[in-house]
């Protein structure tokens, strides 16, 4: 009924939504001379035009709040209690302003989560087709660019330099934390679509090995070592239903790793090129050891406060570490938001992971599947490497991370409650659901704009010495200054 009676608007929503999935990684659409920080922008302006979205449109609050009310009465508490210890963390913190920035970008992405699923549950199948379009689409455009630029190097002969041929990201593992929410996909549209033209099905492989490719390219034993593990933990929770699933995406991996030494390795020695032996990825942390100490400062916050946190995003106001964030989602929640709120949301990603696998069973016994039964386990690997790489990594942190995050919890959410009937949504819950997203809205702008400014007009005037920390976390410079 929804569809029928906004069709053209929820249209609108869904371009609104895929333009940046398919342009973020590839094209700088700001004057903000920093691939981080455009990133960060797009993101803000897809989160604020679906705020402005759900108080604006009556029938958009309608299928969100029948989204949210599907949610269990466990779940729906547990985040009211996650928001209050966040809002009593950023009170007590040492800079309100930064930490209620971060609470509102955490709301925003929040409610652009149950605007993908709501979303997801009007046509789940025409979802599935615009979203794997669009993430394929991107991942074309970024390997065509990738390999131009490969191929100029090697043509003359002229040694790659960062950020070739990882161009459009500031630091190589931020590519990396983009490729992990795309890369346990690629054998989705093979096994979904068997019959689809030849043409397009070739087209898909070259793609899926290339991203491969650039996997073991970027050298992130991280982002390897986490595919792998969320693979084996697939095929331990879903045994043959994942075998085809599994096989094929296993298969991209060997062609990748092929290619890899093929076209970085074996052609360069062989042609006497210097093509990749130039190449090296920036300064960052490569190893254990410099995760350790970072480590380190976040379990000393929460020894000084394990209730409420050092507050949001302060673990980037402090001027200890060399990174402003601890490369560890677990810890940097835990330091900044309080070991209750960790738990908080460690029990919802468990019992949500539970539920998940426990539908699979019960509607594939009853053979009752909605959607492909290898959508359910895709979906569910991709959300696996993407937690397990985020132990390693900034993968909470990252502007095009976080968007991915939002969009597969977002269409995991959508797909799960498809077979929920809708509720009456009261009055009441409309007046709530608009001053929550106005206030999220009011508080992120306002939050945002003392820092957006000066990077809009110009970076040569930002204070330096003001930063206890040159190091990316909301901004590419991310250090709170004080």
């Amino acid at each position: 009924m929804f569809l029928k009676k906004n069709c053209l608007f929820y249209f609108f929503l869904i371009i609104a939504l895929i333009i940046p999935i398919i342009l973020q990684p590839n094209y700088i659409l700001s004057n903000i001379p920093s691939f981080y920080d455009d990133k960060r922008l797009i993101e803000l302006l897809t989160i604020n035009l679906f705020l402005i979205t759900l108080i604006l449109n009556k029938s958009s609050r309608e299928i969100f709040c029948n989204t949210f009310q599907a949610l269990s009465n466990e779940s729906k508490s547990s985040l009211f209690l996650i928001l209050g210890f966040i809002v009593l963390s950023s009170f007590l913190s040492k800079n309100q302003n930064i930490s209620y920035l971060q609470l509102s970008l955490y709301l925003g992405l929040f409610f652009l989560i149950i605007s993908i699923a709501s979303l997801t549950r009007l046509n789940v199948n025409l979802i599935q087709i615009i979203f794997l379009t669009a993430i394929f689409t991107s991942l074309l455009l970024y390997l065509i660019n990738t390999f131009v630029v490969y191929l100029a190097s090697f043509i003359e002969n002229i040694p790659m330099k960062w950020p070739e041929p990882f161009n459009g990201f500031s630091n190589i593992r931020f590519f990396n934390q983009y490729q992990i929410w795309s890369i346990s996909l690629l054998s989705l549209p093979l096994i979904i679509y068997p019959s689809v033209d030849k043409r397009i099905i070739k087209l898909i492989k070259a793609i899926a090995i290339g991203w491969t490719i650039l996997l073991f390219a970027s050298g992130s034993r991280g982002a390897v070592g986490s595919i792998i593990l969320s693979m084996l933990v697939t095929l331990f929770i879903f045994r043959g239903y994942a075998k085809l699933y599994l096989k094929l995406n296993s298969l991209f991996l060997i062609a990748g790793f092929i290619g890899y030494i093929l076209l970085f390795k074996l052609i360069p020695y062989l042609a006497e090129s210097d093509v990749t032996i130039g190449w090296r990825s920036v300064e960052g942390i490569t190893s254990s050891s410099g995760r350790i100490e970072l480590w380190q400062y976040a379990i000393q916050y929460i020894i000084d406060s394990p209730w409420l946190g050092i507050g949001p995003m302060h673990y980037a106001y402090y001027p200890g570490p060399t990174h402003a964030h601890p490369h560890n989602s677990l810890l940097q929640w835990a330091c900044e938001m309080g070991i209750p709120s960790t738990l908080l949301v460690l029990s919802l990603i468990f019992s949500g992971l539970y539920n998940w696998v426990k539908k699979f069973y019960i509607l594939t016994n009853s053979e009752s599947l909605y959607v492909p039964s290898h959508l359910w386990i895709g979906l569910f690997c991709t959300l696996c490497s993407g937690l397990i790489y985020s132990l390693v990594s900034g993968v909470i942190v990252m502007p095009l991370s976080q968007v991915m995050i939002a969009l597969i919890i977002g269409w995991m959410l959508g797909i799960y409650f498809q077979d929920q009937e809708s509720k009456p949504v009261s009055q009441l819950q409309h007046i709530g659901l608009m001053l929550l997203a106005g206030a999220t809205l009011t508080t992120l702008i306002y939050t945002v704009l003392p820092s957006l400014l000066p990077r809009l007009y110009s970076y040569a005037d930002l204070p330096y010495q003001d930063y206890p920390i040159i190091a990316p976390r909301f901004w590419q410079i991310g250090g709170i200054p004080h």
